[in-house]
């Protein structure tokens, strides 16, 4: 049967529609299929590490983002993970290349080294969670409590890695973030450290009390904590406590000290408590065991210097003591003397002046008096007498 022009025109326009998908879906290059939508929270790019004392101390930035920019809300976990003497390869920086280089032949295309980039770093992090060791993971409320403003702070015990045959050269931490989904962050930027060995305990020999200060004395540590000798010290911090308190604070000076003695000014009054740490030189952060506590009783049992001069200068009726002031932080005045006929002293003001003179109106015309003067302190502490001065009254 023979269709009339409009049904055959008709037909051939119903038949290219329906091919027509078909064949654009075949023109062109075939291209990559679309990765998939990130999902998990962007990779940490600030990890740093430090050593300090007998720890590997990590430090990152709070993990907030996920890599599709939106923010992270649902963090469910921090994994830490340690790897020990890792291969140049893993800890070399990566640079990507040219465009072009490295990728397969005939791939012109302009993302071509970052595509290797991506992929040399996907091999590295695979090379590194095949060798490394999950040491930690941290949940949310354990990430609260090693926040420290916008920072986590994790600290590695290193004496077990000491205890290692032999000690590890090299130490290499990476983090993870987690969310509560499961889905992980991409490794973070690898940070490396090689462990030092801190010094062993100092010995206190002696911690004595003197007027405003404590003294302290000690020998060197003579092994490091792999009991090793000899061991090299760059110098010493030196810890003060009241006994109350469980936690040292910073140490009483601001940079090691190179001898083996101390003097603490000014300490508080009450009991104390002191140790001290030898460090590394050079690494005044790696600080060695502490030395075994010493403690002592620091009470004011230390009296004021007397007045070093006394004048006593008669007139009608009366004698006028003037005598050169004492400098004693603690001062709380000072008790006038008087003797006569070889008598014992007999003090004449009831009160403490705070005046470096005073004057005696219980005289008699051509009696001879002796008078000195002692300085108290608030706690109580007297003097020794002051020099003698002689007058015998108009």
């Amino acid at each position: 049967m023979i269709l009339p022009p409009s049904c055959r025109r008709g037909i051939l326009l119903i038949f290219v529609l329906a091919v027509a998908p078909l064949l654009a879906s075949s023109c062109g290059k075939k291209g990559d299929p679309s990765p998939p939508f990130p999902r998990g929270p962007r990779a940490i790019t600030d990890l740093a590490i430090e050593q300090e004392g007998a720890d590997a101390v990590l430090t990152f930035t709070y993990p907030d983002r996920l890599m599709s920019g939106l923010p992270l809300t649902d963090l469910a976990s921090i994994e830490v993970y340690r790897l020990i003497n890792p291969s140049p390869s893993l800890t070399a920086p990566r640079r990507p290349g040219p465009t072009g280089s490295g990728a397969a032949r005939g791939d012109l295309a302009p993302a071509a080294g970052t595509r290797q980039a991506a992929v040399n770093a996907r091999i590295a992090e695979q090379n590194f969670y095949r060798d490394a060791e999950r040491i930690a993971t941290l949940p949310v409320a354990e990430i609260a409590r090693r926040t420290r403003g916008a920072s986590i702070v994790f600290d590695d015990p290193l004496p077990p890695l000491f205890a290692r045959k032999p000690a590890p050269s090299a130490v290499a931490y990476a983090v993870v973030s987690v969310r509560r989904d499961g889905d992980r962050s991409p490794l973070s930027n690898l940070v490396t450290m090689a462990p030092e060995v801190p010094p062993g305990p100092p010995v206190i020999l002696a911690v004595t009390p003197e007027d405003g200060r404590v003294c302290l004395e000690w020998l060197a540590p003579t092994r490091d904590l792999l009991r090793r000798e000899p061991v090299a010290v760059g110098g010493y911090f030196v810890y003060r406590r009241s006994l109350p308190e469980e936690e040292y604070a910073a140490p009483l000076n601001a940079a090691p000290i190179t001898g083996t003695g101390f003097v603490d000014a000014a300490p508080p009054y009450g009991a104390l408590v002191y140790t001290l740490r030898a460090t590394v030189p050079g690494k005044p952060k790696i600080e060695g065991a502490a030395a075994i506590e010493a403690a002592l009783d620091y009470r004011d049992v230390f009296p004021p210097p007397p007045p070093p001069r006394l004048d006593a200068l008669p007139e009608t009726g009366l004698v006028r003591l003037v005598w050169d002031p004492v400098g004693a932080p603690d001062l709380a005045g000072y008790a006038v003397f008087r003797s006569e006929n070889g008598a014992p002293p007999v003090r004449m003001n009831a009160e403490l002046t705070v005046d470096s003179f005073f004057n005696d109106t219980k005289v008699a015309a051509g009696h001879r008096y002796v008078y000195t003067v002692k300085s108290l302190d608030r706690a109580g502490n007297a003097s020794a007498p002051s020099p003698a001065a002689v007058a015998e009254p108009l």
